[in-house]
């Protein structure tokens, strides 16, 4: 993990790759080794109620671009819905009594701010990636290669890479705003956003490995 000092508080990234199960168990074992007086999760604050929902789990649709992603990252381990590094951090932090912080976008933010990005344009792409994507090469040199390449074809239309971008910003800014409260902080978040909410976040200030 990397860590970022700012307002003399320590923050932790730990990136997670989105359905794959055994990142479950690479949660847990960073929450208990580390014990954070936070955790803070890149998802919303309507997801985290969800997460607490486990009988509506098996009612979840995914969507066919998550079908798609689910049976390609099946190529590293098992799969699931929702993502265990997610429902692990729930479950684990809420046993220990640690704070759970959904540092995303809201539902009705996310909204605003998808509507005011996304074009039609951006929409038609999205639609033929989804055709195509059994035809595309995608890198599988490690599960790390395999999200970041996918994340950056499905996110190539313009619309999606700003969309994207904003909510980065946000999650840099929700965990500005959670330095000043708490001295230890593990941020958990999808891989593919971690690298860069690091990097809006520890600009001028000092890192440590």
């Amino acid at each position: 993990m990397r860590n970022v000092e700012i307002n003399g508080s320590t923050i932790q990234f730990l990136p997670v790759v989105k359905g794959l199960v055994s990142e479950g168990d690479s949660v847990e074992k960073a929450i208990n080794e580390e014990n954070p007086d936070a955790v803070a999760i890149s998802i919303s604050k309507e997801e985290l109620v969800a997460l607490g929902n486990k009988d509506d789990y098996d009612k979840y649709e995914p969507s066919d671009i998550e079908e798609i992603y689910g049976v390609l990252l099946e190529t590293f381990g098992d799969v699931k819905i929702p993502p265990p590094c997610y429902v692990k951090a729930r479950d684990v932090g809420t046993s220990k009594n640690i704070t759970l912080v959904p540092i995303d976008m809201n539902e009705e933010l996310y909204t605003e701010t998808y509507c005011y990005e996304i074009g039609g344009l951006d929409l038609i792409r999205e639609s033929m990636f989804v055709r195509r994507a059994h035809r595309k090469r995608f890198d599988f040199a490690s599960v790390g290669a395999f999200v970041v390449d996918w994340d950056k074809k499905i996110n190539k239309p313009g619309g999606f890479r700003k969309l994207n971008l904003k909510r980065e910003q946000h999650m840099a800014e929700a965990l500005r705003n959670l330095s000043g409260k708490y001295h230890k902080i593990l941020a958990v978040i999808e891989y593919e956003r971690s690298g860069s909410v690091e990097g809006l976040l520890s600009e001028d200030q000092p890192q440590h490995s």
